[in-house]
Protein backbone atom coordinates (compact mmCIF):
# COMPACT_ATOMS: atom_id res chain seq x y z
CA UNK A 1 0.00 0.00 0.00
CA UNK A 2 2.93 2.68 0.86
CA UNK A 3 5.67 3.58 -1.55
CA UNK A 4 9.15 2.97 -1.11
CA UNK A 5 9.60 5.91 0.72
CA UNK A 6 8.14 4.45 4.36
CA UNK A 7 10.55 1.62 3.84
CA UNK A 8 13.59 4.13 2.84
CA UNK A 9 12.65 6.87 5.78
CA UNK A 10 12.04 4.01 8.23
CA UNK A 11 15.60 2.86 7.56
CA UNK A 12 17.12 5.94 7.84
CA UNK A 13 15.71 6.82 11.45
CA UNK A 14 17.14 3.69 12.53
CA UNK A 15 20.41 4.53 11.36
CA UNK A 16 20.20 8.21 12.83
CA UNK A 17 19.04 6.12 16.49
CA UNK A 18 21.91 3.69 16.13
CA UNK A 19 24.52 6.31 14.99
CA UNK A 20 23.31 8.19 18.39
CA UNK A 21 23.95 5.21 20.45
CA UNK A 22 27.39 5.04 19.00
CA UNK A 23 27.93 8.18 19.24
CA UNK A 24 27.59 8.12 23.07
CA UNK A 25 29.63 4.93 23.03
CA UNK A 26 32.57 6.68 21.67
CA UNK A 27 32.00 9.97 24.13
CA UNK A 28 32.10 7.12 26.79
CA UNK A 29 35.25 5.50 26.09
CA UNK A 30 36.93 8.43 24.57
CA UNK A 31 39.74 8.08 27.94
CA UNK A 32 39.56 4.15 27.64
CA UNK A 33 43.46 2.70 25.95
CA UNK A 34 43.28 0.92 23.18
CA UNK A 35 39.39 1.42 22.16
CA UNK A 36 38.27 2.28 18.64
CA UNK A 37 35.64 4.98 17.52
CA UNK A 38 32.80 3.34 15.84
CA UNK A 39 30.98 4.63 13.07
CA UNK A 40 27.98 3.66 10.60
CA UNK A 41 28.15 4.60 6.95
CA UNK A 42 24.96 4.14 5.08
CA UNK A 43 24.63 7.02 2.86
CA UNK A 44 27.19 5.19 0.59
CA UNK A 45 25.56 2.34 -0.09
CA UNK A 46 21.84 4.05 0.02
CA UNK A 47 23.29 6.33 -2.77
CA UNK A 48 25.23 3.12 -4.75
CA UNK A 49 21.71 1.22 -4.59
CA UNK A 50 20.15 4.38 -6.38
CA UNK A 51 22.35 3.99 -9.07
CA UNK A 52 22.26 0.14 -9.62
CA UNK A 53 19.70 -0.74 -13.11
CA UNK A 54 16.60 -1.56 -12.25
CA UNK A 55 15.92 -4.24 -14.43
CA UNK A 56 11.69 -5.59 -15.19
CA UNK A 57 11.04 -9.27 -14.21
CA UNK A 58 8.38 -11.69 -15.60
CA UNK A 59 8.52 -13.93 -13.10
CA UNK A 60 8.38 -14.01 -9.27
CA UNK A 61 11.10 -16.55 -9.68
CA UNK A 62 13.59 -13.88 -11.16
CA UNK A 63 16.20 -13.14 -9.29
CA UNK A 64 16.36 -9.56 -8.30
CA UNK A 65 19.50 -7.20 -9.48
CA UNK A 66 19.66 -5.01 -6.39
CA UNK A 67 18.94 -5.15 -2.77
CA UNK A 68 15.27 -4.69 -1.92
CA UNK A 69 16.39 -2.76 1.22
CA UNK A 70 19.69 -0.78 2.24
CA UNK A 71 21.26 -2.38 5.04
CA UNK A 72 24.16 0.22 7.09
CA UNK A 73 26.90 -1.11 8.31
CA UNK A 74 28.97 -0.36 11.66
CA UNK A 75 32.94 0.57 10.83
CA UNK A 76 35.77 0.52 13.66
CA UNK A 77 38.14 2.86 12.66
CA UNK A 78 41.69 1.56 12.77
CA UNK A 79 43.76 4.87 13.05
CA UNK A 80 45.11 6.32 16.38
CA UNK A 81 45.00 9.81 17.74
CA UNK A 82 46.58 9.49 21.02
CA UNK A 83 49.74 7.39 22.52
CA UNK A 84 47.25 4.85 24.40
CA UNK A 85 45.49 3.74 21.23
CA UNK A 86 42.54 5.85 21.29
CA UNK A 87 41.24 7.38 18.62
CA UNK A 88 37.92 9.41 19.85
CA UNK A 89 37.69 13.42 19.54
CA UNK A 90 34.87 14.08 21.76
CA UNK A 91 34.30 17.88 19.86
CA UNK A 92 34.00 15.94 16.86
CA UNK A 93 31.61 13.70 18.57
CA UNK A 94 29.43 16.13 20.27
CA UNK A 95 29.48 17.96 16.80
CA UNK A 96 27.95 14.34 15.08
CA UNK A 97 25.77 13.77 17.31
CA UNK A 98 24.08 17.17 17.44
CA UNK A 99 24.12 16.67 13.11
CA UNK A 100 22.14 13.25 13.93
CA UNK A 101 19.87 14.63 16.10
CA UNK A 102 18.53 17.18 13.23
CA UNK A 103 18.74 15.05 10.62
CA UNK A 104 15.98 12.49 12.90
CA UNK A 105 14.49 15.61 13.36
CA UNK A 106 13.95 16.30 9.92
CA UNK A 107 13.17 12.21 8.85
CA UNK A 108 11.05 12.20 11.79
CA UNK A 109 8.70 15.45 10.08
CA UNK A 110 8.97 13.90 6.15
CA UNK A 111 7.80 10.51 7.88
CA UNK A 112 4.78 12.32 9.58
CA UNK A 113 4.42 14.48 5.73
CA UNK A 114 4.39 10.99 4.20
CA UNK A 115 1.76 9.76 7.09
CA UNK A 116 -0.66 12.86 6.64
CA UNK A 117 -0.66 12.29 2.85
CA UNK A 118 -2.06 8.97 2.91
CA UNK A 119 -4.37 10.29 5.84
CA UNK A 120 -5.69 13.07 3.63
CA UNK A 121 -6.12 9.96 0.56
CA UNK A 122 -7.78 8.24 2.61
CA UNK A 123 -10.44 10.11 4.96
CA UNK A 124 -10.83 12.48 1.96
CA UNK A 125 -10.25 15.27 4.56
CA UNK A 126 -7.46 17.56 5.03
Amino acid sequence: MFNSNFDTLKTALDVQMKRQELHAQNIANAETPGYKKKYIAFEEYLQESKMKLKLTTTNEKHRPTFPKTVTAKQITQKSTLTNDGNNVDIDMEVTEMVKDALRYQVLSRLMSANIDRYNTVIRNTR
